[in-house]
């Protein structure tokens, strides 16, 4: 059954190139598959990618929704889509990697992104969920490929203040490892300060950091890796393990619980949200409930 509306989401302020390379994936879907609905929407404010991605899987009986973007852009999409799937409706997502982070592409595509909407290839994948509570008021978010406490949303916070390319970008990573404080988080009844925690189901992240070995977005499960406090140097070294053979998770599981003790900064995806002090943390995996291209 051909989807009744291909949807390619673009941010038109994008420091990368979100709009032309929606225009040409558009254009590319006309020249090959005449006949199919393809729609052009732009993000308007931050969070509006999820409001467009609800709309549309709530209008259109089966869409395919298409973010233009990197992991942050597919992050609002992918939450929108569940807002509506949970309501009965059954969006197919997919991403167009035009972002500085596309972590979720470069871990599971495979094919040409064409290709795959005129063959209607797609696939159930697993998706990481957080609940928890923020300013007072309950909180559930989905996450396409990580979900990262300590160094991962300090690091991100600081990225996502500049324009980048591959120079600023690796200056500012660098002169935050310098700067970062280590996260207090309670984990199994201890509390402790953690560089980082990293809940994830992609092996790579930001580009060139291995977190885990080997894992899967089909298995029902997530990898845990966790960094204890250490020196600077010592911290060096083993994100410089992570980048040239990886590191072994801790574990891997199908849910993770810990408790804030300060006010605490979470990345999801591309997304960085403030949890409350004394807040529990319940990272679960949903299992096979994206339909995405891939």
């Amino acid at each position: 059954m051909a989807y009744t509306t291909v949807a390619i989401i673009y941010n038109p302020n994008s420091t990368g190139a979100s709009e032309q390379l929606a225009r040409e994936l558009a254009d590319e879907i006309h020249t090959r598959v005449p006949r199919q609905k393809v729609e052009l929407f732009k993000t308007e404010h931050a969070g509006h990618g999820e409001e467009l991605a609800y709309d549309i899987a709530i209008s259109s009986e089966r869409p395919l929704i298409i973010s233009s973007s990197g992991d942050g852009g597919y992050y609002d999409v992918i939450n929108g889509a569940m807002k509506a799937q949970r309501e009965g409706r059954q969006p197919t997502t997919g991403i167009l990697p035009a972002g500085n982070a596309n972590d979720h592409y470069h871990n599971l595509h495979t094919d040409d992104l064409a290709e795959q909407i005129v063959k209607q290839q797609s696939m159930k994948i697993d998706l990481l969920k957080i609940a928890s509570t923020t300013n007072g008021k309950p909180i559930e978010r989905y996450a396409h490929s990580y979900i990262g406490f300590g160094l991962t949303p300090q690091v991100g916070q600081e990225l996502t203040k500049a324009k980048l390319n591959p120079v600023t970008e690796a200056w500012i990573v660098l002169k935050s490892l310098w700067t970062i404080k280590p996260v207090h988080l309670k984990i199994d009844e201890k509390v402790r300060h953690y560089e980082s925690v990293v809940c994830s189901n992609v092996d790579i992240m930001s580009k060139f950091l291995k977190i885990s070995q080997p894992s899967s977005v089909t298995d029902g499960r997530f990898e845990v890796t966790i960094f204890t406090r250490r020196n600077k140097l010592r911290l060096l070294l083993l994100l410089l393990e992570a980048s040239l053979k990886g590191v072994k998770e801790d574990t891997q599981v199908s849910e993770f619980t810990l408790t804030t003790v300060h006010e605490t900064l979470v990345q999801a995806d591309g997304e960085i949200i403030k949890l409350d002090a004394d807040a529990e943390v319940r990272v679960t995996v949903e299992p096979r409930i994206l339909t995405c291209i891939v």
